[in-house]
């Protein structure tokens, strides 16, 4: 099942997606809900980011690949950091870099939006406790990571996270193909199979420490090959399965 969430006369809602229909959801998004009746067309849907998280936790240094070529010593257990909710970003809406950053770079990743409270639950139960998967874009300025090698400022400023479009309930996240472009042109491309940690293992080991809510969501890390962008680039997240999410980065 493909869901999206919509901006439907000037308020969000969330339908699900049958061809190239999208039809209304009705009952409880993180319980029993129904299909109910016709919204509009998927093309002329405003689209939005297809998760309302209190939380969003990534891992990082997460493909065999990315460490080799970053020199890297290979973590021992999922790396971690946070985005705040104002990161998000709508399909199609513009991203941003900051004039304090002079090396912006996007980073291609398959994400998970939670459906259930998750509270240390195991790996092999964890991908029960997922809504679905949808494509992200974790955007960062690289130059003042590499400055004060803290990830706050560098990963967590304001609309660096692009989201969507689709969230797609009946996805294997284990072997799926990810690419991303910029301006058409393929500069990062990997498969979650050569992942460090599966999403199983991140979201059960976050869970451990802290609860994950309906809504939250997981950035599973990105493959190597990430590049630096500039205002007026369009980035493209594709994941096999997904779809595609495109963004045009500006000056913030």
């Amino acid at each position: 099942m493909r869901l999206v969430r919509i901006d439907w006369k000037g308020s969000p809602k969330w339908g699900i997606v049958e061809k190239d229909s999208v039809f209304s959801l009705e009952g409880d998004l993180y319980g029993d809900f129904t299909r109910g009746k016709r919204l509009c067309a998927l093309g002329e849907a405003k689209l939005l980011a297809p998760a309302e998280p209190t939380a969003i936790v990534c891992c990082g240094a997460n493909y065999r690949a990315m460490i080799e070529s970053a020199h890297m010593e290979t973590p021992k257990e999922p790396v971690l950091f946070f985005k705040p909710p104002c990161t998000l970003v709508n399909p199609g809406e513009d991203t941003y870099t900051l004039p304090m950053a002079h090396d912006t770079r996007y980073e291609a990743e398959i994400c998970a939006v939670m459906k259930r409270w998750a509270w240390r639950v195991t790996e092999s139960e964890a991908l029960d406790y997922v809504l679905g998967y949808t494509c992200g874009n974790d955007m960062t300025l690289f130059d003042l990571y590499q400055g004060d090698g803290r990830l706050t400022r560098a990963k967590g400023y304001y609309r660096s996270a692009p989201l969507g479009p689709v969230l797609v309930t009946d996805l294997d996240p284990a072997v799926v193909r990810i690419q991303g472009r910029v301006n058409g042109v393929i500069t990062e491309q990997g498969n979650t199979r050569d992942q460090l940690f599966s999403m199983a293992r991140v979201i059960s080991h976050v869970s451990q420490f802290m609860p994950l809510t309906p809504g939250d969501i997981i950035f599973a890390g990105t493959p190597e090959g990430g590049r630096p962008v500039k205002v007026g680039d369009v980035v493209e997240v594709e994941i096999d399965g997904i779809g595609i999410l495109k963004n045009k980065v500006v000056m913030g």
